[in-house]
């Protein structure tokens, strides 16, 4: 694969990130976990235009031609099961972090191998968006209840 298919390939990623998103922003009634997945469609969106900004850079008058193609990984995806579907969007931003940290080994420019370097650790910090989110689901962010804590810390 030439670092031109890997562009190609990571807009393409971004591009299914965020209807991934925008579909589970949809399907979560909850406004909280709503409003993280629309959070998400945003990240995504800036994301897809700094790679394409950076193609422009790396690739100079080219233009970036994509197949749009079915997400058929997303068929076996239990859409009535939060924790299936959190799981699927988890190996889906390690799968984007990898294929970053792979082209920023494969450009010439250090500039565009900084910003690489930097969406690789983006996406890990929507991984851990959504970990949280299998947590809050799970209720391990609300393992005790604050007001039990009342005087503890009272001289």
């Amino acid at each position: 694969m030439t670092l031109e298919d890997s562009y190609r390939m990571v807009i393409a990623e971004e591009i299914r990130a965020q209807k991934m998103y925008q579909a589970l922003a949809k399907s979560f009634a909850k406004p909280e976990t709503s409003n993280v997945f629309k959070e998400l469609v945003v990240l995504e969106k800036m994301h897809e235009e700094k790679v394409r900004s950076a193609f422009a850079k790396e690739f100079p008058g080219q233009t970036i031609t994509l197949q749009e193609e079915p997400i058929k990984e997303m068929q076996g995806v239990n859409w009535n099961d939060p924790q299936e579907v959190l799981e699927f969007a988890i190996t889906k931003e390690e799968e984007s972090v990898e294929l970053y940290k792979n082209m920023a080994e494969q450009t010439r420019e250090p500039e565009i191998k900084k910003q690489l370097l930097q969406f690789a650790k983006e996406e890990e910090g929507h991984k851990s968006i959504l970990l949280s989110e299998i947590q809050r689901l799970q209720g391990a962010l609300q393992w005790f209840d604050p007001s039990e804590l009342s005087g503890l810390m009272e001289d």
